[in-house]
C-alpha cells in the first residue's frame, strides 16, 4: 500500500483550525522557553520573524496558547501541605454541578479540578497551610451540606514527576 497515512490523527484548535508540524514545533519551543525572542524562534522553526510572529498570534487568537506563565519553584512553600482530593458528589447534586464547580473555582486553595469518571466524580488537587486545614476548605465548597457525598484525601509527600509536556509536544511528533 502506497502513499499510507500517518497514524497520528489530525490536531484542531479550540476553534476547530488545524494544527500544522510547524504550529508543534512552535508550540514545543514556547512551553520551553515563553521568553525567547521571535527572532530566535523563527530561526529554529524555519520562518521568517514575520511569518513567525503571525502563527504565534493566530495560535493565541485560536485559544491554543491560553497564556504565558512563570513556573515558580514549589520547594518555596515546602511548608504547605498538598492533597489530592477525590470527591464523590451526592446523587441530587448531579445536576447542580455548575454550582459545585463555582465554588471550585473561587477557592484560590484548590490548584486544579479534574472532572473524572469511575467511583469518584472529581479529583482536586489544593496547597493548605496545614492537612487540618481541609475540614475548613470543605465548608466553604460544601457549606450546605448538599453536593459532596464523599471524599479521599491523599497527603501529598514529594513529586516523582512534575507536570510536563504533552506527549505530541515532547516527542518531536508532528516535526
Amino acid at each position: 500500500m502506497t502513499g499510507r497515512r500517518s497514524q497520528t490523527p489530525p490536531l484542531y484548535a479550540p476553534n476547530g483550525a488545524r494544527l500544522d508540524p510547524i504550529d508543534l514545533a512552535l508550540l514545543r519551543r514556547l512551553k520551553t522557553d515563553a521568553r525567547i525572542q521571535n527572532q530566535e524562534l523563527a530561526r529554529e522553526v524555519g520562518l521568517s520573524p514575520s511569518g513567525c510572529l503571525q502563527r504565534v498570534r493566530r495560535l493565541e487568537e485560536a485559544g491554543v496558547i491560553r497564556a504565558y506563565v512563570a513556573v515558580a519553584e514549589e520547594g518555596v512553600f515546602a511548608s504547605w501541605s498538598v492533597l489530592w482530593i477525590k470527591v464523590k458528589l451526592r446523587g441530587r447534586a448531579q445536576k447542580r454541578r455548575s454550582e459545585f464547580e463555582s465554588a471550585l473555582a473561587d477557592a484560590s486553595e484548590v490548584i486544579e479540578a479534574h472532572e473524572v469518571a469511575g467511583r469518584f466524580d472529581y479529583l482536586l488537587k489544593a496547597a493548605l497551610p496545614s492537612v487540618a486545614a481541609w475540614g475548613a476548605l470543605r465548608a466553604r465548597l460544601d457549606p450546605e451540606d448538599l453536593f459532596i457525598k464523599s471524599v479521599d484525601v491523599l497527603v501529598g509527600v514529594r513529586t516523582a514527576k512534575a507536570k510536563s509536556l504533552h506527549p505530541l509536544l515532547s516527542s518531536g511528533e508532528g516535526k
